[in-house]
């Protein structure tokens, strides 16, 4: 099976050389189709019934099987096949920040070895420099263990948490109480800033520095009523103008 697309269609080619053809979007190595725009461009012999739903199961789970976001849409707004293939939609922290948490504690780390290592001061003095390092580089560190290890996965309706300290837990979407979605507007289109998920039990908050912190938002759109959905606007800032002449300053 071949799946390729482009800004404005997604392609599926099988391995009997049948080709269907969906409006979508390609992008960053995923691909999302609207499913009732499907049609053959290439067909072996008569067309069966169901033979477009079986395919459209099949390109979906060879993206799951290889990691490749594959998306197929129906008219409700809800992804085929999601909850039968458990289709993941993971958030993390990425990896890329514990370079920026290495950048502040290796030099404090080699500072107050260098100091020992060279004699160069006073016992106290030295006791007094490394703990004031080992102070400082502390929170780096919590923020590095925090990244390393958070990381929420949407399994089907199953979300499955790891949390930063504790142990991992998991929960139902028909658990869900609440959602809080903080948005700026930008060019028509809403960008998220926050998302707070909320259960009877469990507090957790995703913001827009994670990766696939907008998939999830999609999920969590398709998944909950929009009666426990809440969102809240961030205002435009208000540029100044200076006072044209005759003008009087308010």
């Amino acid at each position: 099976m071949q799946v390729t697309g482009t800004k404005s269609y997604i392609q599926i080619e099988d391995d009997n050389g049948n080709i269907a053809r969906f409006d979508g979007e390609a992008c960053l190595g995923s691909f999302d189709a609207d499913v009732d725009s499907g049609y053959w461009i290439r067909h072996q012999g008569a067309v069966s019934e169901g033979e477009m739903t079986d395919l459209i199961y099949r390109a979906t789970r060879y993206g799951k099987e290889r990691d490749i976001k594959i998306h197929f849409f129906g008219g409700n707004g809800q992804v085929m096949f999601e909850r039968e293939l458990g289709l993941k939609t993971e958030v993390y922290w990425s990896k890329i920040y514990l370079i920026f948490m290495a950048a502040f504690v290796v030099p404090l780390a080699f500072s107050a070895l260098l100091v020992a290592a060279l004699d160069i001061a006073s016992l106290t003095f030295n006791i007094v420099f490394s703990t004031a390092c080992a102070a400082f580089a502390m929170p780096f560190l919590a923020w590095g263990f925090r990244i390393w290890r958070f990381r929420l996965i949407a399994e089907g309706d199953v979300i499955t948490v790891r949390p930063a300290a504790g142990r991992p837990y998991r929960f139902s979407v028909d658990e869900i109480t609440g959602i809080v979605r903080k948005v700026r507007m930008d060019s028509g289109w809403e960008v998220i800033l926050k998302i707070k998920i909320r259960t009877k039990e469990k507090r957790m908050s995703l913001n827009e520095n994670m990766t696939g912190v907008e998939d999830m938002d999609a999920y969590l759109i398709r998944h909950i009523d929009a009666e426990k959905i809440t969102v809240k606007r961030k205002p435009k800032s208000q540029k100044c103008r200076p006072a044209a002449a005759g003008e009087e300053s308010k």
